[in-house]
């Protein structure tokens, strides 16, 4: 701990005072993001603007010449705002189709309305869904849903909410387009969707299987039967009078077959994930029948806005130098033999992200790591690393991830809140436990990661 103490005050002891004062607005709003003080979006733009004014007057120079806006706009990676927006106008109108409603009814009718049966159900649900969908998408998709299903049995949702964004979260891992993270951390590593698939693919695996008997365990107190009553009514639900219009739903469903089927192959041709997102939500918008108006004005802008301004914020302080300066510091930590440097990426960028938002703790450290691939410190391995750092720590507290805010916010709209307590109890264990094997599987086949 001295040590590290003593490192970071020479760290602090190297800026200038045009680079302190970025660092001071750069720490101070991530910790506005963390807290919710105001409205992330609001902290993230207003960072933005913060420090993008602090350079232009300062006339700080970059490459050579006097730093300008345009240089700094450049910094974001508009391949993943593309790839963001496209996934949300294709989720509007696969919702909207009633290809999701008509799959939880399904779900209902074969469970009979078992409480053990639902919870695998959903949480399987949850998992497919994952691996084509962001975890904000996915929730955004499987919450109302099971909040519906729930309220109709006369069951207690919240637990299983609470199930849903853990998986959300862990399932998000073998997935290139699984979440926010993995998208910005593929773009600076190279990565593509089948290295995502095969290297990834196995664990996630091992943690759905190692969480089903928490989440049993977890949620047995609150299990009962349905009434009889209850399950008759829902055997009488027929799935096909969710579907208003067969042409749109028909549509949807090749939609997604052409999405999933172009994150696979889409490697082959050079392809990037939002080239292939953005021909699917252009396919479905000219083909589903729905007006184009009615779809775009249900964008979720906010999170946009609020990733650009990550990125214009991260790109600033990039510009200013101080993500080299931290690579500088953290370079000895990764330069230890493999056994101490990967539980320091794991455990180490995971306990953050169990703090602060993963996504803005991904957008910060994808060019360090990127940089530090360059100069030879680090290899591939430590990119896994920090896929499952970002993606399980996020988990270990509520504040951790936008799936676990989402599941909090849903529950609170609907009179039962969730409370701290409630989710620390199942997300801190699954959390660590998680993050250790996760640990030990990359250490494990790290011979084979070139």
């Amino acid at each position: 701990m001295a040590i590290l103490i003593v490192m970071v005050v020479r760290f602090v002891s190297a800026l200038n005072p045009v680079q302190l004062v970025g660092l001071i607005i750069f720490i101070g709003i991530y910790i506005l993001i963390s807290t919710e003080k105001f409205h992330r979006p609001i902290s993230a733009l207003l960072g933005a603007g913060a420090i993008s004014i602090l350079l232009i007057i300062t006339q700080w120079e970059y490459e050579g010449h006097a730093t300008e806006f345009h240089t700094i706009v450049s910094r974001v990676e508009w391949n993943t705002i593309i790839f963001i927006t496209a996934m949300m106008i294709i989720t509007i109108i696969s919702s909207r189709s009633g290809l999701f409603q008509y799959i939880s009814i399904i779900i209902v009718r074969f469970t009979k309305g078992n409480p053990k049966t639902l919870l695998i159900s959903l949480t399987l649900l949850t998992y497919v869904i994952s691996f084509v969908f962001d975890v904000i998408t996915t929730m955004l998709i499987i919450a109302p849903l099971t909040v519906e299903i729930y309220k109709i049995l006369e069951f207690d949702f919240r637990p299983t909410l609470i199930v849903e964004a853990l998986t959300a979260n862990f399932a998000s891992i073998p997935s290139l387009v699984g979440s926010i993270p993995n998208i910005v951390l593929a773009d600076k590593s190279g990565a593509s969707f089948i290295d995502f698939v095969i290297v990834m693919g196995p664990l996630s695996v091992i943690l759905l299987l190692t969480a089903l008997p928490i989440y049993y365990i977890t949620s047995k107190a609150d299990f009962k039967e349905p009434s009889q009553f209850l399950v008759r009514e829902i055997f009488l639900l027929d799935p096909n009078v969710l579907v208003e219009n067969r042409r749109t739903f028909y549509v949807v469903i090749i939609g997604l077959i052409i999405l999933v089927s172009g994150f696979i192959f889409g490697g082959a041709f050079h392809l990037k994930a939002a080239e292939i997102a953005l021909l699917v939500a252009a396919l479905l918008l000219l083909f589903s029948g729905m007006h184009p108006k009615d779809i775009f004005k249900d964008v979720e802008w906010i999170s946009i806005y609020f990733i650009m301004g990550l990125f214009i914020l991260v790109g600033s302080i990039e510009i200013l130098g101080i993500l080299e300066l931290l690579g500088e510091l953290l370079t000895p930590f990764l330069e230890l033999p493999l056994i101490l440097s990967l539980p320091f990426i794991t455990f180490g960028i995971g306990m953050i992200s169990a703090v602060v938002d993963n996504i803005p703790i991904s957008a910060a450290l994808a060019p360090v790591f990127a940089d530090l691939q360059t100069a030879g410190v680090i290899g591939d391995i430590a990119w896994w690393g920090l896929v499952i750092a970002v993606n399980l720590g996020g988990y270990i507290l509520p504040i951790g991830s936008p799936a676990n805010i989402l599941a909090i916010n849903l529950a609170n709209r609907e009179g039962s809140p969730i409370t701290f307590i409630e989710f620390l109890k199942i997300g801190a264990l699954l959390g660590f436990l998680h993050l250790l094997i996760g640990t030990i599987y990359l250490i494990i086949i790290s011979p084979f990661i070139i």
